[in-house]
């Protein structure tokens, strides 16, 4: 049952462009032009999901499936794309009643889920990506029509602008961000979670000593072990808290000095539907300068005092044991201390972090 007037739904549309936290309720308006309970708008790049939004009346269970493996078997946006139609397209025109129900689709969510018959659109955008609606009806409801799926299609036009706007808006928004950066000497791109690079500033089309460009618009690190990390720290964007450096050392080499890479996720209302999970990849150059200062630690490395002061006695290549005598704390405290320096540096020996902490400048005061 329709709870909101065409004219009205397609201005909510371009707002949702600019705001997408709007794309929920979007998407439930539209559906209940097609007597959909549940409707899912998702961004794909290449062969995975990059961020999708759903509606709320969407019964749970679809973000786990969008997540597995069982998502990749799935035939339905292959013959979503296949169909080459600009408009909404039904199940029965993708495949017969029982190839449907035996689609991952539907044994891996949909069936327990208590939905069937299901129509689809599908959004090509400049990045590159595939931009689709999908809108499902619950079980017993009958095929979608040829009147339903014209109502559908009216919205189509307004929904494919929407997501051009979109993908330039927060183009835009990022850009602006990679710029500003550079305003304060900071070489800085903004990548996605295959390390695709969706700005660059243009400090770091300077610093080929410790980055090259991979095929993809991807970038990567000249130090081998450095760039471990940083693809890991990369695809590791979706999840805030994961355990893996993202301040990451670059060791100096006879011809360049050492440099540390952060990679900051970006998370929460300014991470995007179009663009996906991504990150600011920064590049801090570093000068060679005796023993590491407080500040340069923390600053790299978001190290605690604590943690500071086990570093730099580390560097100085001062024992555990002892460092824990120095400061009167347990063996066992500093030992914690060490591992979340290794943690936080990247690194796994106590040598390695004495080695990159040599090398590492003190910052003039002011």
């Amino acid at each position: 049952m329709k709870t909101v007037g065409f004219e009205e739904l397609v201005g909510r549309i371009y707002e949702a462009a600019m705001d997408p936290e709007l794309w929920p309720s979007v998407i439930h308006d539209v559906g209940q032009y097609g007597d959909a309970v549940a409707g899912a708008l998702l961004a794909a790049r290449s062969d995975h999901w990059v961020g999708w939004r759903c509606s709320p009346g969407t019964p749970p269970g679809i973000d786990d499936y969008l997540r597995s493996a069982a998502v990749t078997h799935s035939q339905l946006t292959p013959l979503l794309v296949q169909a080459n139609r600009a408009g909404f397209v039904p199940d029965q025109d993708m495949m017969s009643d029982d190839q449907w129900l035996a689609d991952p689709a539907m044994t891996e969510y949909a069936t327990a889920a208590g939905l069937h018959h299901a129509a689809a659109t599908a959004i090509h955008v400049p990045t590159g990506d595939l931009v689709i609606l999908h809108l499902h009806r619950r079980a017993g409801l009958p095929k979608f029509d040829s009147q339903t799926l014209a109502q559908l299609d009216a919205f189509r036009p307004h929904l494919a602008r929407a997501a051009l706007l979109a993908v330039r808006w927060r183009l835009g928004k990022v850009r602006a961000a990679a710029e500003a950066l550079a305003l304060v000497g900071l070489p800085a791109a903004i990548v996605d979670l295959r390390g695709r690079v969706l700005v660059a500033n243009e400090l770091i089309q300077k610093v080929a000593s410790w980055t090259h460009w991979l095929p993809d618009d991807r970038i990567a690190l000249v130090d081998k072990g450095a760039n471990e990390l940083l693809q890991r720290a990369i695809s590791e964007l979706r999840d805030p808290v994961a355990p893996s450096a993202r301040s990451i050392p670059i060791k100096p080499t006879a011809t360049t000095g050492a440099a540390v890479v952060h990679v900051v996720p970006v998370t929460g209302g300014t991470r995007d539907l179009f663009l996906g999970a991504f990150g600011i990849l920064v590049i801090t150059p570093v000068e060679v300068s005796g023993s590491p200062a407080a500040s340069i630690l923390q600053a790299l490395f978001d190290l605690t005092p604590s943690e500071v002061r086990v570093a730099q006695a580390i560097a100085e290549g001062v024992s555990l044991d002892r460092i824990a005598s120095r400061h009167a704390v347990a063996i066992g405290t500093v030992r914690a201390q060490s591992k979340a320096v290794l943690s936080k540096t990247g690194l796994h020996s106590q040598a390695q972090v004495a080695a990159l902490l040599a090398g590492l400048p003190k910052l003039p005061a002011g």
